[in-house]
Formats: C-alpha cells, sequence, structure tokens
C-alpha cells in the first residue's frame, strides 16, 4: 500500500527523540555527576508491610507492561476489524518494538536496580530503561493517535493529552517510590517509549500527535461559507451498510472532513439488498453534488462508477469488500482513514469504463473485468459467510469443487478482426489487469488506455494448467494456442454452451453472448497524487503517459 511520507513535524520529533534517548544514555552510563545525582535523590525505602506499600505495589501490577501492550493489541485488532489497517499495523509495531526494544536495552545495559528496591514481581530484572514508563508513554500515544484517526473532537483529544500526562506521571512517581528505578531510568523509558511509539506511527502511515497542533486545532476558525458568491459545496455518500463495519465511526469521519472544509448538507444514500445503488447514485447526480464517496464492495462501487458514467462529478472511492479490485489496481489504500483523505485530498483523472451488452439486450457497465466460464462459476459457487469468514481464502475452496468446469466451445472478434475460436476454460475481459494479492492477471491492461483487454486460456491438461499458472504469476509474455492475450476497443465473445458471467467479480447471470466497448475517461476517479501503479510491484510512481503498447488504435496480441 502507497503511503504519504511523514510530515516534517514527525520526522523533527523522531529524529530529536532519538538524538535525545542516544545522548542521554550515553550520560547515565558515562557521566559520574549524573550517576551521583541519580543515588542522591533515591526515596527513603518503603516499610513492605505498610499500607502505602501495598498501594505502590498494587498499583505497579496494574500498570505492568504486558497489561499495556494487550491493551494495545485489542485495540488493534478492533482497528483491523474496522479497516483501519494502518493504525493496526502502527499499534502492534509499538508493541514489538516497545516490549521487545526495551527488554533488548535492559540485556545488552544490565544497569542493576536500586539496593533498596521492594521485592517485587514487577521489579525483576534490569533497570535501564524502566519498562512500565516505556509501555505507558508509548500506550498513551499510541491511543492519542487512535483519537485522531477515528475523528474524535479536538477538545476530545487535549483532555486526553491532559489525562495522559497525569497517568505518566503517577506510573513513572509509583516506580520512583518503591525504588524500582532511578530517575534517569524513568527519563530513559520515557524518551524511548516516545521514540517508538512516534517511529512506529511514521512508518505505518498514521499522523502523530502532537499537543501543538491540537490546540492550533481548537483556536483555528473554521473557513468562511460565502453566502453572496459561490453556493456550498455538498457531497453524496453511497453507502452498503453491510459492509461499512463501524457505521457511527465512519459517518463521523466523513462529517469531520467536510466541515472542515466547509461543505453543507451532506446526502447520505444507503443501498438496499434490493437495489445496490442505482436509485442512490441517481440521486446524487439529479442533485448535482460536487463529490460523491462510495463505500462498499466491488458490486456496489461498480453500480455507483456506472451511474457516474460520463457526469463529470468526481467519485471517491472507499474500499469496504473483500476484493476491492479497482481500488487496489488505482493504487487507492485499503486502508479507510487513508482512502478517505485520497477521496478529499488526490486528484481527479479519468478512467475508462467498459460497456457490456449482454444476449444483444442487457446493458451494464463495468470498470475492472468481466469473464465467461470458470471464473463465473467460481464466484457463483463462493458461499458468502465463509468469504465473510476467510475473506479470499473462499475462493479456493470454490475453485476447488468446480475444477472439472467443462470448457467452452468460443468465438472471439476483437475490432472487427477476423473471428478467433477456441475451446477455452478462461475468457476475460479486462479495463485493469491485477487480481487480489498483486496477481498479474492482465499485467499490461491500463485503465485510461481507451483500450480492453483479452485473456483466453485454454490448457488441454493438467500439465497446461501449470505452465498457464506459472506464466500468468511470473509475468510472461509469450502467446499460444493455451494462452492468447488480445487489445482492441470492442470485443464480442460468442459460446455455444450457455454460461454464468461476472462483472467486477459479481456473477450476473448467465449468456451466450458479450459485446464489450470502451468508454474512453467516462468516470472521474479520485485518485493519490501519484497514481499510477508500477506493474508487479505495490509502488505508484509520476509516469501518467500510455507506452507504445497501449497506444489508441493499437490492436492485436501484446508482446
Amino acid at each position: 500500500m502507497v503511503r504519504k511520507p511523514p510530515p516534517r513535524s514527525a520526522v523533527i520529533v523522531i529524529v530529536g527523540l532519538a538524538v535525545a534517548f542516544g545522548v542521554w544514555t550515553w550520560l547515565v552510563f558515562s557521566w559520574a555527576p549524573l550517576q551521583a545525582i541519580d543515588r542522591r535523590i533515591v526515596p527513603p525505602p518503603v516499610d513492605p508491610r505498610s499500607a502505602l506499600a501495598e498501594i505502590l505495589a498494587a498499583f505497579a501490577l496494574l500498570t505492568w507492561p504486558g497489561l499495556i501492550y494487550a491493551a494495545l493489541l485489542g485495540i488493534a485488532f478492533w482497528a483491523g476489524r474496522h479497516r483501519l489497517r494502518q493504525l493496526s499495523t502502527a499499534l502492534v509495531l509499538t508493541v514489538v518494538l516497545g516490549w521487545g526494544g526495551a527488554t533488548a536495552l535492559k540485556l545488552i545495559l544490565r544497569r542493576p536496580r536500586p539496593a533498596q528496591a521492594l521485592d517485587l514481581i514487577t521489579a525483576h530484572g534490569y533497570a535501564y530503561p524502566s519498562g512500565h514508563v516505556v509501555a505507558v508513554v508509548a500506550g498513551v500515544i499510541a491511543v492519542g493517535a487512535t483519537l485522531a484517526v477515528t475523528r474524535q473532537s479536538a477538545r476530545a483529544r487535549l483532555v486526553w493529552q491532559v489525562a495522559a500526562a497525569a497517568i505518566v506521571l503517577a506510573v513513572a512517581l509509583d516506580r520512583w517510590l518503591l525504588s524500582a528505578h532511578y530517575i534517569s531510568d524513568l527519563i530513559g523509558g520515557a524518551l524511548f517509549g516516545a521514540l517508538v511509539a512516534s517511529f512506529s506511527l511514521a512508518v505505518a502511515g498514521v499522523s502523530v500527535p502532537i499537543p501543538h497542533e491540537i490546540v492550533t486545532e481548537l483556536v483555528r476558525k473554521k473557513p468562511p461559507v460565502d453566502l453572496e458568491g459561490a453556493p456550498p459545496k455538498r457531497c453524496a455518500v453511497v453507502y452498503n451498510p453491510a459492509k461499512v463495519t463501524d457505521w457511527a465511526g465512519f459517518r463521523r469521519h466523513v462529517e469531520y472532513e467536510l466541515s472542515a472544509r466547509g461543505w453543507q448538507r451532506t446526502l447520505w444514500l444507503e443501498t438496499t439488498p434490493e437495489d445496490p445503488g442505482v436509485e442512490m447514485t441517481a440521486r446524487a447526480v439529479e442533485e448535482q453534488v460536487d463529490l460523491v464517496l462510495g463505500a462498499g464492495g466491488d458490486g456496489t462501487i461498480r453500480v455507483i462508477c456506472s451511474g457516474l458514467a460520463n457526469t463529470g462529478i468526481p467519485f471517491g472511492l472507499i474500499p469496504a469488500g473483500t476484493g476491492n479490485l479497482l481500488a487496489r489496481n488505482i493504487g487507492i489504500p485499503l486502508d479507510e482513514a487513508a482512502a478517505l483523505d485520497v477521496a478529499f485530498d488526490g486528484v481527479d483523472k479519468p478512467i475508462d469504463l467498459v460497456k457490456l451488452t449482454i444476449d444483444d439486450e442487457t446493458t451494464h457497465h463495468f470498470a475492472v473485468m468481466a469473464g465467461i466460464g470458470i471464473d463465473a462459476v467460481i464466484m457463483q459457487g463462493t458461499n458468502p459467510d465463509l468469504k465473510k469468514a476467510v475473506g479470499s481464502a473462499a475462493y479456493f475452496v470454490s475453485a476447488a469443487r468446480n475444477a472439472n468446469h467443462p470448457p467452452l466451445h468460443a468465438t472471439i472478434r476483437v475490432d472487427g478482426q477476423p473471428p478467433l475460436r477456441r475451446r477455452a476454460h478462461v475468457i476475460v475481459i479486462g479495463n485493469v489487469g491485477y487480481l487480489q494479492a498483486n496477481i498479474p492477471l492482465i499485467p499490461d491492461a491500463k485503465p485510461d488506455d481507451g483500450l480492453l483487454d483479452v485473456l483466453i486460456a485454454s490448457p488441454r491438461g493438467m500439465a497446461d494448467w501449470v505452465k498457464l499458472t506459472t506464466r500468468v504469476l511470473t509475468r510472461g509474455r509469450r502467446t499460444d494456442a493455451q494462452l492468447d492475450r488480445l487489445t482492441g476497443r470492442s470485443v464480442r465473445i460468442t459460446v455455444e454452451e450457455r454460461d454464468h458471467y461476472q462483472l467486477d467479480g459479481d456473477t450476473a447471470g448467465q449468456c451466450n453472448s458479450m459485446t464489450a466497448e470502451v468508454q474512453q475517461g467516462a468516470l472521474t476517479l479520485r485518485v493519490p497524487r501519484s497514481w499510477r501503479r508500477e506493474p508487479g510491484t505495490d509502488e505508484l510512481s509520476e509516469e501518467t503517459g500510455p507506452d507504445l503498447a497501449s497506444t489508441p488504435g493499437s490492436v492485436g496480441v501484446r508482446v
């Protein structure tokens, strides 16, 4: 997934913490005056049988690093379930680096605890840095980042920062009164905990919470709405309630972003089992909104794309399904918060849609791929409950069940050229080329080249299947009797045996023929500022020009 580089303020914070921790550690172990100060300000011993000792010991157990890290892992699990993948990654990384890093430093530096330390389970091992303080500092920063990602109010985040400071001071005071650490151990723990949390957040693409920025947000005035000039901008949100797992959080996040930009009167449009978004998208177009956000799976996204065709209304895609194929191919993050950032701050790019006519009667549009044969049968046979439980792995179960699906006697004609006849197992028309797990089914397909890409697989036996699979996974360009790759502006496919067909991963019925025609630049999609996916990678580049093989007007086999 492509992530924005961390802002300069976060880089400065991380570098400053790294330098401060390094210098402080050197002073702790090398500068005699600091060591003398440590020994001089050790508190008087606490009677282990006193009520104070019991309270301090209980608080130390309550704030044991293992419990704090377990809580962070629980938040990480919640974030992953709610499609906040970058936040989830950051929290897990914080736990790994915090606990593992502090343990490693203790074993390397081997600083003993003060002689009068109480004999408690929470005061065993080496002293520097304080594991309790590392955990609590990293934890409060991680929770602050969670509040920011879920778009809690600036006031709530400021209250948390004040409370967090009090929690950190309480833990540090508890460790000092128990004589479990010298003061320098506590300071070192605070610096290392802040460094770990800030680094983990930045690496995962999550904003590092910085106190002065929250204060600035509180005092900053909202952008004025020009009542005498142009009307305020409006946004329509078309969402599938079965896919948006945290409806309240999603709505709060969207409304926060819109309010911060001075947008008004958001139009919320919920899809239904009977209507996956046709009427909802038509309503958004009729209202002449300035932006449509679409949150759902591939089926919902396809319907919204079709409804927005040739309207010029920008579409902000929020992936919320299992496949999310359009988002994967364009480079839109699968993380909900990051995808919303692209929807509001990305750039508008025209991409192609494909008009598909079934049996010369029914018309559809798709943005990703359409196919007839075994791929559609696999999708038709995928158990929805299993897909919800295990995700993409459910497709492999269906594939195993349908491995003996008979081939189709197919005739394929591209741009009126002489027909190609094949006994094919797989026939796919692609507007983009990558499947889940970055599998390059049609690696040369581009969403903005004005061309369709057709893949026809005609294996005769298991050995051919193995060869074809290897060729696809290794991005082989060679074509032969078992694999054809064609390009053109229109393609007509006719099969003798009526079979299932699919659109963007959803089965739509059965047919004998399908005619696909590219509609160049029909959809205005909000994309990352660096938007071109480089074949075979998860990275995007600034390159946007078509290559020679994708120049409009080229017809035939890509080599």
